[in-house]
C-alpha cells in the first residue's frame, strides 16, 4: 500500500489485480458497473468517472474508474475476451 500526501490528510492506494464478480447495465453499447464482490462483500457503485478502452493484441480491456458507496475509487476492468471483470486498484478514502 502507497500513500500520498494531500491537503485533506494522505491518500492511501493499493494495487489488486485480484478477480470480482460484477453486475453491470450494458445499454446503448456501454457498460456501466452497478455493484461488485470483493471479499465476499458487495460494494455498491454510486458514480463512474471516466472510462477507456485498451488492447491487448485483438483482446479490448474496458476500465473503469469508480466510486464505491464507502467513498473509495476503484479502476475497474472489463475483459471483453474472456468476459470476466478485475479490480485493478483502489484509492481509499480518508
Amino acid at each position: 500500500m502507497k500513500e500520498r500526501g494531500s491537503e485533506g490528510g494522505a491518500m492511501r492506494w493499493e494495487t489488486l489485480a485480484e478477480p470480482i464478480k460484477v453486475r453491470a447495465d450494458f445499454q446503448g453499447g456501454e457498460a456501466t458497473p452497478l455493484v461488485f464482490k470483493r471479499g465476499g462483500r458487495a460494494i455498491r457503485v454510486v458514480r463512474t468517472h471516466t472510462r477507456w478502452v485498451d488492447r491487448e493484441g485483438r483482446r479490448a480491456l474496458h476500465y473503469f474508474s469508480v466510486t464505491a458507496e464507502t467513498g473509495d475509487v476503484y479502476q475497474l476492468c472489463f475483459d471483453a475476451g474472456d468476459l470476466t471483470w478485475r479490480a485493478e486498484c483502489v484509492m481509499y478514502e480518508g
